[in-house]
């Protein structure tokens, strides 16, 4: 998945449009971790979170992305799980996403829709691997390079227990600041 990953990346930035081109970017935020009553309780739900991105502009309006997600940049989602003992669960994700942009204002202000998939590390939950991105976001242009945004992001992890299948959920609310080469 990894190397499927990095080819899309890779042509991505190859096609990218004049006007556009690659970025990077930087986020800090808060995330909030929902079980669907997998653990008997859960203690803190919610953590700070780092992401670090990297993309490239295909035209005005669309985008390509590879992120990587530390969900417990500081300290850890904890629950108790069925046999009462605490738990410490740490989530960090690599993923792929396609953004819609609509932008207002002479380009300085982008609206965008992200939609993607990626491969989501865990502890204290087992490997649940698979998870769909999808989010909404505001980007406010300083400079032809810097930007600003605002943006929030749903995990959605399948996890499989026994026979029952459930669905996990990290949700993220970040602000980031992205340099566009």
């Amino acid at each position: 998945m990894k190397i499927i990953l990095s080819i899309l990346l890779f042509c991505s930035i190859l096609l990218a449009d004049r006007d556009g081109g690659p970025y990077i970017g930087l986020g800090y935020g808060m995330s909030e971790y929902v079980d669907d009553d997998i653990f008997q309780e859960i203690k803190k739900d919610d953590s700070e979170t780092m992401i670090f991105y990297v993309g490239a502009y295909i035209n005005k309006n669309f985008s390509v992305e590879l992120s990587k997600v530390e969900f417990n940049s500081g300290n850890s989602y904890e629950a108790v799980n069925c046999s009462s003992v605490d738990t410490s669960l740490t989530f960090s994700s690599l993923n792929v996403s396609t953004l819609a942009h609509y932008a207002f204002f002479e380009d300085s202000l982008d609206f965008y829709a992200k939609f993607g998939v990626g491969e989501m590390s865990a502890s204290g939950v087992g490997s649940p691997g698979f998870t769909m991105i999808y989010g909404a976001g505001v980007a406010y242009r300083i400079s032809d390079e810097i930007s600003v945004k605002a943006a929030y992001d749903n995990y959605v992890i399948d996890y499989q227990e026994g026979t029952t299948e459930r669905t996990m959920n990290i949700k993220l609310i970040f602000t980031a600041i992205e340099y566009q080469f």
